[in-house]
């Protein structure tokens, strides 16, 4: 008789290909602004939305008004010890997917058993767009989904060791405290967070009323709060900004948002916004052994910007509805997942700005893909023998397209090149640019490069936003003043996106148009280049006219 594999083989498997897909990704795209967000603070104290101070000491409380300092106090201390690169930005972001990939298959494990786990921690960890935002992190999701799945295990704990009212509040209060930095971190965990409450509420009403009591709730208030400290701070002091000034209902854009789930699941949608779909005349050969063997797995297996994900779900809906009719146990267990999904997704759908990215749209994550490991392990429970065989060949099937799409993106990037914010020029920039006698502050143009030249530099590069006084689509005198003192100073040299690359459409030729009323020309002294050889960004000083 065969031996068993031991049940923690299929997430160390998973986990080691999340491990080895995100180190391969990591050296092609640049650091991106928003990716970098959390630094601003460490380098510019100003930089942060909101602060405490005390004396000459200002700690970061809030970087946005719905998100929290909490990655920029955890990178300051890393940066102590490593400096700022792409790998010190990016392996701590992809050591914690890992580490919420593992407590997906320890949560699932004991919800629904050992093979759905392991059907969930495989799709898991080889979602092509859940690797790449818990790789780059420019939602930021990835404390997100940490955060989240350590609360649920934390709490399924409590749940499984404890009568109600008996003992066991040590669990109950990490949870809460780790969902109370979840908030702090970004307020849009909210959105999980309220899915499940109402799905226990509509699933489980009497174990869970059971369960509130005023003891535990007591604690779990407390620990929440706890770790939400500097979020209610900030509230309390502003009057609840985060959602006066982010809650807004609206049912506008429900179809570009349903698109936008589309093609989250899919894998789709970073096509485009972090690659370039077709490289034209700067396409090149792949030039490492890891983008070389992208290339040719591409070659072979033929296209798959897409992935086999969207029908999986709609058979996982097929499986549930029979599922339901047929009475089987894990019903409410779908239930359970389907509700906390639907109401996640309506409180981003339905309100002003969100839901139509793949940032908001994978804080969904892992629970459809839990919902689906559970829909077709249950079916294929039934089936006895044959059904783990089917069971089997559909999961490796599943894992193989998303890591070939997976494999798309890889190519793409070592033959097209990263596009928009996410140029690797941004490196190159980086080097040519540094403080001297000629030069005393550089002037930015445009958006998508000050985080990253800040970060690159350690704060170190003199650089003032050009582009402040240009939001008006008319000058005032104020700002003509403001413009003609940054650019009449000959050591200051101003950077900007060319024409093409411009991420506020226009902003070049607005620039230019005033500063040359002002009697002033640019004077282009350097093109940066990306590693494709695109022109991408423009140093230039200013020469009366």
């Amino acid at each position: 008789m065969p031996r068993k594999l031991p049940d923690w083989l299929a997430p160390a498997i998973s986990v080691l290909l999340f491990c080895l897909a995100g180190l391969a990704l990591i050296p092609y795209p640049g650091l991106q602004n928003d990716e970098l967000f959390f630094s601003g603070p460490i380098y510019f104290a100003d930089a942060s939305f909101y602060r405490l101070e005390i004396g000459a000491l200002k700690i970061p409380i809030m970087v946005m008004s719905y998100t929290g300092a909490l990655k920029t106090w955890i990178y300051e201390a890393l940066f102590q010890f490593l400096a700022p690169t792409e790998w010190s930005v990016r392996i701590p972001v992809l050591l914690t997917g890992m580490a919420t990939v593992w407590l997906t298959w320890v949560w699932v494990r004991r919800m629904a058993g050992p093979r759905a786990a392991a059907v969930a921690a495989i799709l898991l960890s080889t979602d092509t767009i859940f690797l790449m935002t818990n790789t780059f992190d420019w939602g930021p999701v990835a404390l997100q989904h940490i955060l989240l799945m350590g609360g649920l295990v934390a709490l399924d704990r409590w749940i499984r060791g404890t009568e109600p009212g008996k003992g066991g509040n040590p669990m109950l209060a990490l949870a809460f405290f780790l969902w109370g930095l979840g908030l702090w971190d970004k307020a849009l965990l909210v959105w999980p967070l309220g899915g499940l409450a109402v799905a226990a509420l509509c699933v489980y009403p009497r174990e869970t009323l059971r369960r509130i009591q005023w003891k535990p709730a007591a604690i779990a208030l407390a620990a929440l709060l706890i770790g939400a400290a500097p979020l209610v701070k900030f509230n309390l002091k502003l009057h609840g900004q985060t959602a006066t000034a982010n809650a807004h209902f609206t049912a506008a854009d429900i179809g570009g948002k349903v698109t936008a789930f589309r093609h989250t699941v899919d894998g789709s949608t970073l096509f485009g916004y972090m690659v370039y779909r077709n490289g034209g005349q700067y396409q090149i050969r792949p030039r490492h052994a890891i983008g070389q063997a992208a290339a040719w797995i591409a070659s072979v297996a033929g296209d798959h910007h897409r992935n086999a994900m969207l029908p999986a779900y709609a058979t996982a809906l097929v499986c549930f509805v029979v599922l339901l009719f047929i009475g089987s146990p894990a019903r409410r267990q779908l239930s359970f997942l389907l509700i906390t999904i639907l109401i996640a997704w309506a409180q981003m759908a339905f309100n002003k700005g969100t839901g139509g990215a793949s940032h908001h749209v994978i804080l969904l994550w892992p629970f459809p893909v839990v919902f689906l490991a559970v829909a077709f392990t249950s079916v294929a429970d039934r089936f006895a023998r044959y059904g783990i065989i089917a069971l089997a060949a559909v999961v490796a099937f599943l894992a193989t397209e998303n890591l070939l799409t997976t494999n798309e993106y890889l190519t793409a990037f070592a033959v097209n090149g990263a596009s928009g914010g996410w140029t690797d020029a941004i490196y190159r920039l980086a080097g040519s640019v540094e403080k001297s006698e000629s030069t005393s502050w550089y002037g930015l143009v445009d958006w998508g490069y000050l985080n990253g030249l800040r970060l690159l530099h350690e704060g170190d590069l003199p650089v003032f936003i050009a582009q402040a006084p240009l939001a008006g689509v008319t000058p005032t005198d104020e700002d003509r003043a403001e413009i003609l003192r940054e650019i009449e100073s000959p050591d200051r040299v101003f950077i900007q996106h060319t024409d093409d690359k411009q991420m506020f459409p226009g902003i070049n030729g607005r620039f230019r148009d005033i500063t040359g009323q002002l009697g002033y020309a640019e004077k282009v002294t350097r093109i940066i280049h990306d590693r494709n050889g695109r022109p991408v960004f423009e140093l230039f000083r200013f020469e009366k006219n």
